[in-house]
């Protein structure tokens, strides 16, 4: 791997000690610290916004956060829903990262953004953290008029286990039938394949980064039982079905070993009729799309985003799978 200074700089300073000797709890919230440490050290925060305010939605078992950031006090406006990473077993709202994007993609696409804190393994496995998502999407449609937004220019997204859970969500409300239709699904660095074939495959075959030990542990984390990860809403990759599905822009990063199932998901939606494109981040590794004040890479990634959701929700006939952004942004990608 070539990798620029800034990027070497943010993976030495990434590497944690195995807390072995913590609970997940304690694990949780050594990571959250670490974590915030970094973005402290290699990130922007993200703009004001009008208004961001907290709710309550009722799931399963109990309740949730969303997370609302509007741009403005206009009625009837776009929607994302935004799911954050963490490997399904870390991460939260709360995170300085998590509030930097969504302010940003707030302000820069115009659209109200909600942040979605599902609940997460190992106490709550699959399918807990989806039907968290599901139930969040469903808040968001069933309360539209209240948060001024449109029910029916929704989108949804998320990172890396968040892009999982967003690319899932959209197979189990077309499956559903009873929610509005996704406009998009914005899928950055996301994990597709959790019986990990695909990734160990691309690992052994390719250089890139090493990541095979943390995907194991998450992927246990996250299944009670190993055998549900060939299930279309565990593995969206490996789902028998996708027509139908929410057009989509899936981001990879060219040095992450995930970057292969995201551009194999996007080649078998296509085959699916699905308007789909990848855009492919030179230079990039799974994480490094948090760099925006040291690498500008990354700050490109994020503009980017921003430009993939206002030109979604504020379509002018162009058809998703043809890039919208300059090509110093991302490299548009769209064949196999």
């Amino acid at each position: 791997m070539q990798l620029e200074p800034a990027v070497r700089e943010f993976v030495e300073a990434g590497r944690a000690e195995r807390m072995a000797h913590l609970d997940v709890g304690g694990q949780r919230h050594y990571m959250r610290l670490l974590i915030d440490l970094n973005f402290l050290r290699f990130s922007r925060t993200g703009p004001d916004v009008h208004t961001v305010t907290d709710h309550g939605v009722t799931v399963d078992g109990g309740e949730i956060r969303c997370r609302v950031y509007r741009p403005g006090d206009h009625s009837r406006l776009p929607a994302h829903v935004a799911l954050h990473g963490g490997g399904w077993w870390q991460g939260s709202i709360d995170d300085l990262i998590c509030d930097a994007i969504c302010r940003q993609r707030c302000a820069e696409a115009n659209v109200v953004v909600v942040a979605v804190d599902y609940r997460l393994a190992p106490e709550h496995p699959f399918p807990t953290p989806l039907d968290d998502a599901y139930a969040a999407y469903a808040w968001v449609a069933e309360h539209a008029d209240s948060l001024g937004v449109d029910a029916n220019n929704i989108s949804i997204g998320g990172s890396s286990a968040g892009g999982n859970l967003a690319a899932a969500l959209a197979i189990k409300l077309r499956d559903a039938g009873d929610q509005p239709r996704p406009v998009l699904q914005l899928l950055e660095v996301p994990a597709l394949d959790l019986t990990l074939a695909t990734a160990r495959r691309a690992a052994a075959t390719t250089d890139g980064q090493d990541m095979g030990d943390e995907l194991d542990e998450a992927v246990r984390r996250y299944l009670a039982d190993l055998r549900s990860a060939r299930l279309a809403l565990v593995s969206p990759l490996l789902a028998d079905d996708l027509r139908d599905l929410p057009a989509a822009v899936i981001f990879t990063a060219e040095y992450d070993p995930l970057r292969h199932e995201g551009e194999q998901y996007a080649a078998r939606l296509q085959e699916a009729g699905v308007s789909a494109r990848v855009s492919r981040h030179r230079g990039a590794l799974h994480g490094t799309a948090m760099l925006t004040r040291t690498w500008p890479p990354a700050a490109d990634w994020q503009h980017e985003a921003a430009d993939v959701l206002r030109a979604a929700h504020r379509p002018s006939g162009r058809d998703i799978a043809q890039p919208t952004v300059p090509a110093t942004m991302g490299h548009a990608w769209t064949g196999r």
